[in-house]
C-alpha cells in the first residue's frame, strides 16, 4: 500500500503499488517520478478476465483523468520512487475552486518534500 500522509498526495517506494477507489472524472497527477495505471473498462465487463486491464503510462507532470468509476493500480517505476496528487471530482458548482485547491496542496506537497531534501 502507499504511504499518505495526506489522503490526497501520495509517495510510492520504487515498485510500490497503491490501490484507490476513484469516482469517474477524478484526476491522478504525477508529482514525481513516474507512474503506471491500470484498470478495467466497464464497459467491457461482459468478457470477465479475459479481458486485460486498460494499462496507462504518466510521466512526471502530467495528469489522467480518470473515465469511470473504479478502482486504479498505481504504482512507481521499479527503480524510482513516485508521488501523486489525486483530485476527486466535484460538481459543477464547486469547480471553480478546484485549481486553487489543487495549487494549495501542490504547494504543501513541494514544501514538504523541500524540507526533507535540506
Amino acid at each position: 500500500m502507499s504511504a499518505c500522509a495526506n489522503p490526497a498526495v501520495c509517495r510510492l517506494a520504487a515498485g510500490q503499488i497503491a490501490l484507490h477507489d476513484l469516482r469517474a472524472r477524478s484526476c491522478v497527477i504525477a508529482l514525481e517520478g513516474d507512474l503506471q495505471l491500470a484498470f478495467r473498462d466497464h464497459s467491457l465487463a461482459w468478457l470477465g478476465e479475459a479481458l486485460a486491464p486498460t494499462s496507462i503510462v504518466l510521466r512526471e507532470g502530467q495528469c489522467f483523468i480518470v473515465p469511470q468509476r473504479g478502482v486504479v493500480s498505481i504504482s512507481a517505476s521499479q527503480t524510482r520512487a513516485a508521488a501523486f496528487a489525486l483530485q476527486a471530482s466535484r460538481t459543477a458548482a464547486s469547480s471553480r475552486a478546484r485549481p486553487a485547491h489543487l495549487a494549495r496542496q501542490l504547494a504543501a506537497f513541494l514544501k514538504t518534500t523541500w524540507r526533507r531534501a535540506a
